[in-house]
């Protein structure tokens, strides 16, 4: 009994908005898409009484993300930015401040099929302030590699789904939407660029929501002749105002050389070696799947038997609960193992969970709990690091 309930809730969470008989979003191929996205957060807390003086801790991120995407080429900038600052109750304790700044760029070449064999270059760099002390110099690194695969966004295809279930529910369409009806929406869907360009940003709705639906009308499944003010609404809802958490499915491989420009303690000039892998799948209607594994290394004097090597993997599973919420989840592992006997291997794990709110189309509100634990022998305590936090997010576009 307890089985048939355990698979009966599975169904429910797994279960597609509407009658969308074998769709899935992987079905989604098509390689041309554009994305990008930058937001801003920031949460605060403050205590006074019973205390030499007000304590308070506070953190500020920034964080900006875009992809680029045609047949043949693939283009990531990524760039984040965060500061904690705190300060204790007792009379002695002094306010704490730490800065960090890390962005990076991937340009990728695809030789022939555009899901096979690719070249690539990138840039990562780094700066950081921290208030314990530490290496801050600058950190700046190249590479250059060749991979295979391709991961392909499929969020037109959610958004075209989210489309049909609220335009169903009105009772402007048909129950029964055809699997072509759907690969069109989301082919228009991905071509907003295109109708910014074409009739600029203040025109292209117009014309963008004229197509969708012609797509609409053609197949027959329009329950009158034109959508009219409520339809058209309702789509402006979904892609304009209603966020929705991207989609991604395949998997991709690389191996690199990188070039060391400049490190945190200031050394420079050394090559390295590195490999990544990354698969994604989106699990149903509702949940995403994302991990990242790589290894690199910097072989100083040219050295591999004494570099020391570098192992990160990181997993995110996230679910839409509603329309309004998303539960996000994220577990990252590095290890550091360093060949010098006197040097402890470091392991650090990092989970956080928490739900987000979209309380307006510029509004977010993000709060859960985030646990960190750090092994390096003795040199660090064992303990386990827990904190609860609530954040404001502004998303500037």
């Amino acid at each position: 009994m307890r089985n048939k309930i355990v698979s009966f809730l599975i169904s429910l969470l797994m279960i597609p908005p509407v009658s969308v008989i074998a769709l899935d979003l992987a079905d989604y191929t098509d390689p041309n898409y554009q994305y990008q996205d930058a937001e801003m957060g920031l949460s605060f807390s403050m205590e006074e009484g019973n205390q030499d003086q007000s304590s308070y801790n506070g953190s500020a991120r920034i964080k900006y993300d875009m992809e680029y995407s045609t047949l043949p080429l693939k283009w990531n900038v990524t760039a984040e930015g965060d500061t904690d600052f705190s300060r204790g109750g007792n009379k002695e304790d002094s306010s704490r401040k730490n800065i960090r700044l890390d962005g990076g760029t991937t340009l990728k070449k695809y030789f022939g099929d555009y899901q096979g064999t690719f070249g690539y270059g990138s840039l990562i760099v780094g700066l950081r302030d921290l208030e314990d002390g530490g290496d801050d110099d600058p950190y700046t690194k190249i590479s250059a590699g060749i991979g295979y695969g391709r991961i392909t966004t499929a969020t037109p295809l959610m958004d075209a789904v989210r489309c049909v279930e609220d335009l169903v529910k009105y009772g402007l369409l048909l129950s029964y939407v055809p699997y072509e009806v759907y690969m069109k929406l989301a082919e228009t869907i991905a071509k907003e660029p295109e109708y910014k360009s074409r009739y600029g940003g203040r025109e292209y709705e117009k014309y963008w929501y004229e197509d969708m639906e012609q797509i609409l009308r053609e197949s027959g499944i329009l329950k009158i002749e034109t959508l009219g003010a409520l339809g058209i609404i309702k789509i402006q809802d979904i892609l304009t105002d209603e966020p929705v958490l991207r989609r991604k499915h395949g998997w991709e491989a690389g191996v690199q050389v990188d070039y060391l420009i400049s490190d945190y303690a200031d050394n420079d000039g050394d090559p390295g070696l590195g490999v990544f892998f990354e698969y994604a799948k989106p699990y149903g209607f509702k949940w995403q799947f994302i991990e990242r594994l790589e290894y690199a290394t910097v072989l100083i004097d040219g050295k591999f038997g004494d570099a020391v090597h570098y192992f990160t993997n990181s997993i995110e599973m996230n679910y839409e609960m509603t329309n309004k919420i998303d539960w996000e989840n994220q577990w990252e592992l590095n290890v550091t193992l360093d060949p010098e006997p006197d040097i402890d291997d470091t392991y650090l794990n990092v989970v956080d969970t928490g739900l987000r709110f979209y309380i307006s189309n510029t509004i977010d509100a993000r709060s859960g709990i985030n646990l960190s634990h750090k092994n390096q022998g003795e040199n660090e305590d064992d303990e386990v690091d827990s904190r609860f936090y609530f954040e404001l997010v502004y998303t500037i576009f």
